[in-house]
């Protein structure tokens, strides 16, 4: 793995300011070299490394892919169809277990895919995957015009809220730690902003006051 050659750095930040190193530098030259070198070689692991993470990703998505029931479907909030082909048409983001809060409270548990314009819950069914289902609602959601938000009295909870749809829908989802929480919520924000057209000011603030509004009903009920 090429990130086991980054040893190498430090002890060259150490050397540097040696007077041995210093005799061997003999010029300003030299020392340009040198960092523009081990600059370059940075560039390169990185590079290597970013290849293997996203080698090591395709190859996590294909194994879900290949344990998913050929039969299982899920139909999304706007009428379209999620099969189980769907998700090699996608890149993978991140994946793990997290827990599903349903209608009377009770969890589930399901392991999420963070694709890169849709989040995908499964649960497991006879050894295979299949689409989660929780209270009639669909568990494949786009992740345009789709909130990220805490939950106020629950510190690894988040609130998926779907505001771009005529009626709105909140899920809340529970991570096995606060830490875990944070690390989804990020990754779902820098996959919105990356793979999903950006909103207006306005659309913006209409969406903002839906979820508060949603999660004013949601604390009513509670």
């Amino acid at each position: 793995h090429a990130g086991q050659f980054d040893w190498g750095f430090p002890y060259f930040a150490d050397l540097k300011g040696t007077r041995d190193f210093t005799v061997i530098l003999r010029s300003d030259e030299d020392y340009f070299d040198l960092t523009e070198a081990i600059r370059l070689v940075k560039e390169v692991i990185a590079a290597v490394d970013s290849k293997v993470n996203e080698h090591e990703k395709r190859r996590r998505l294909k194994e879900f892919h290949g344990r998913m029931d050929n039969k299982s479907i899920m139909m999304m909030k706007n009428g379209q169809i999620f099969a189980r082909e769907d998700l090699l048409r996608r890149r993978l983001i991140h994946d793990g277990a997290l827990q599903l809060k349903n209608t009377q409270g009770r969890l589930k548990e399901v392991h999420a895919l963070l694709l890169s314009d849709v989040f995908v819950f499964l649960q497991e069914k006879d050894q295979k995957y299949v689409f989660a289902m929780l209270d009639q609602r669909s568990t494949v959601i786009s992740l345009q015009k789709l909130i990220v938000r805490e939950v106020a009295n629950e510190e690894r909870g988040l609130f998926l809220i779907t505001a771009g749809i005529e009626k709105p829908e909140m899920m809340e989802v529970l991570a096995s730690s606060k830490d875990e929480r944070n690390t989804w919520m990020q990754l779902i924000q820098e996959d919105e902003d990356e793979g999903i057209p950006s909103e207006t000011e306005d659309d913006k603030r209409q969406l903002e006051t839906k979820a508060k509004e949603m999660r004013g009903e949601r604390n009513l009920l509670n």
